[in-house]
């Protein structure tokens, strides 16, 4: 909780210094509660004698959001208290919360903060995590923060600078404790109407608690072109560096190239689609090549919303213990929701992630939500829900598969000053 505390007592001094105090602005106080009764058929991940449990949990929830000329600011703060009905020795209060500021300091200068932390011991409740390798009712707490400051000039020139740090701690003594923290800024440049210059460069030092700590370098460039007022397309380089400080692991750089496409069909209906190479090099051992590839597809509807995303290239795992960290992926997403009522709306969600690491070790997840959500009373809601987990590997004790159907009862109530 000390990390996303100290993003909290930033924001409160970064509004109290600023002359939006004494101007107009909106506070909308929001308490709430819920209480979910949950069926998990799998609560320990495991590949074979599976364990189911009934979990309860409650709730209680504050939310803080505030409006003015200046500032858009959103906390949001929950602990839960979960029983299980058979392994009571996991009984525990997780905690979870975010906040976002988007501030205003001058015209031209702008102040974006953003903080997310979860303290829990379900290991599905990591959103970090993509290779869901947690398999344990192990607690953990996962803290990401950013912080930026943006300044315009011209009608889109943009010069921004600003950190990021994720910090993970595990009572599982079997996985990596990690502190990221990366720096970076970037200058987006139009030489005229059609055609500009974005530069871009991200510093990162990464310490493990089992495996070796890296730092590395990543700058890149990107040629701009605006076809339409609503179409841009991009070229552009990128060239990163892994420097390892042990012996364990080989140090690398990694060269990509990419074309993009950035085009708006309607409010409603957007697209983002990206397709290059990467070539990783490493210090003694073969190159590894693959495609990068992203496509984001978003339409909006009177009742709802569909997002479906699909992209490729490679990523670094954390949790990871024993075995190289760059990974090769591809995967996908879709989401969507839509109103059947006024006051009844259904939801889904799927995620798919296909990894190879560099000793060929395959992992396959798969993730799936869907629910309906019923409010009723103005201030209640009622939801059921059904959570799909699923992941393989060659590795055959990392296998799962997990099922759980919650029902959840909330209530909350803003008030507004």
């Amino acid at each position: 909780m000390k990390k996303f505390a100290l993003v909290l007592a930033a924001t409160a001094l970064v509004l109290m210094s600023s002359g939006d105090c004494s101007a107009q602005r909106q506070i909308e106080f929001i308490p709430g509660i819920s209480v979910a009764e949950t069926y998990d058929d799998n609560i320990f991940l495991e590949n074979t004698n599976e364990q189911s449990d009934f979990i309860t949990a409650i709730s209680p929830s504050l939310t803080l959001n505030l409006l003015s000329q200046f500032t858009e600011l959103s906390v949001r703060y929950s602990p839960t208290f979960v029983r299980y009905s058979d392994f009571t020795e996991n009984d525990t209060t997780r905690h979870s919360g975010n906040a976002s500021l988007n501030h205003r300091l001058t015209q031209y200068l702008r102040l974006e903060v953003s903080d997310t932390y979860v303290n829990s011991e379900d290991p599905l409740e990591d959103f970090t995590d993509l290779e869901g390798q947690r398999a344990t009712r192990n607690k953990y707490w996962v803290n990401r923060g950013e912080a930026s400051l943006g300044y315009t000039f011209g009608e889109a020139n943009l010069i921004q600078a600003g950190y990021s740090r994720t910090d993970r701690e595990n009572t599982d003594p079997t996985l990596n404790d990690s502190v990221d923290q990366s720096p970076f800024a970037s200058l987006t440049y139009w030489f005229n109407v059609k055609n500009g210059l974005r530069v871009d460069y991200a510093y990162t030092d990464v310490e493990l608690s089992l495996d070796d700590d890296y730092t590395g370098h990543a700058p890149g460039v990107q040629y701009l072109h605006r076809f339409r007022p609503q179409t841009i397309g991009y070229l552009g380089y990128t060239y990163t560096t892994r420097d390892f400080e042990g012996i364990t692991e080989e140090d690398y750089v990694v060269h990509e190239a990419l074309l993009g496409l950035e085009h708006a069909f309607s409010p409603e209906y957007s697209i983002t689609a990206e397709a290059g190479y990467f070539v990783q090099v490493p210090e003694f051992s073969d190159k590894a090549y693959g495609p990068r590839f992203r496509l984001d597809l978003t339409r909006r509807f009177a009742r709802g919303s569909v997002t479906v995303g699909v992209d490729g290239g490679w990523d670094e795992v954390y949790l990871d213990t024993g075995r190289p960290t760059f990974t090769e992926y591809y995967g996908a997403s879709l989401n969507g929701e839509y109103y059947l009522l006024e006051q009844v709306n259904v939801f889904g969600r799927v995620y798919y992630r296909h990894s190879e690491e560099q000793d060929a070790t395959v992992t396959q997840v798969l993730r799936g939500t869907a629910g309906i959500r019923w409010s009723f009373l103005r201030w209640f809601a009622l939801s059921l829900q059904y959570d799909y987990a699923e992941r393989n590997s060659d590795i055959v004790n990392d296998d799962y598969t997990n099922n759980r159907v919650m029902l959840v009862l909330s209530a909350s109530r803003p008030y507004r000053f």
